[in-house]
């Protein structure tokens, strides 16, 4: 069986995550020079579509621009996973409930590179309850994404 470097591991995942200066992504130009964000979805995504978007909460997310102050995410090194985001992310409810099932990482030109469902979804939040994902380096922050 095949399986990739751990250096290899380190450079893509370097590359598609933002690990740079303000969160803006490593070397690969389709993802632009802009910094990323986390697009919070009420249905799952799937690896050739997003989910459905949030409709706009009472604050801390806006649809069409997410969550997109994530700060610079510790890069990967020997295979790693990379933590996003750095700063922790939040909003309040504005609906009855709100449903959060899926994330999906996109550069600031709206590429989505990862995607994932969270655990024990739908999150359901209740109006005037805040949904968090907590912040924080490599391991300590709430969205892993490795390629292990």
């Amino acid at each position: 069986m095949a399986a990739i470097d751990n250096t290899q591991i380190s450079n893509i995942l370097n590359a598609l995550t933002p690990t740079g200066a303000a969160g803006i992504p490593g070397t690969f130009t389709a993802f632009a020079a802009s910094a990323m964000r986390i697009r919070l979805n009420s249905t799952l995504s799937t690896a050739s579509a997003a989910g459905t978007e949030l409709s706009t909460q009472t604050s801390g997310y806006t649809n069409g621009t997410g969550w997109n102050a994530l700060g610079a995410s510790t890069a990967s090194s020997a295979g790693s996973a990379v933590g996003v985001p750095l700063t922790t992310q939040s909003f309040v409810s504005n609906g009855s409930p709100t449903a959060v099932v899926s994330f999906d990482l996109t550069s600031s030109a709206a590429v989505r590179g990862f995607w994932g469902p969270f655990n024990a979804q739908p999150v359901n939040v209740g109006s005037g309850n805040t949904f968090q994902v907590v912040g924080g380096s490599g391991a300590a922050a709430g969205i892993q994404i490795s390629l292990t």
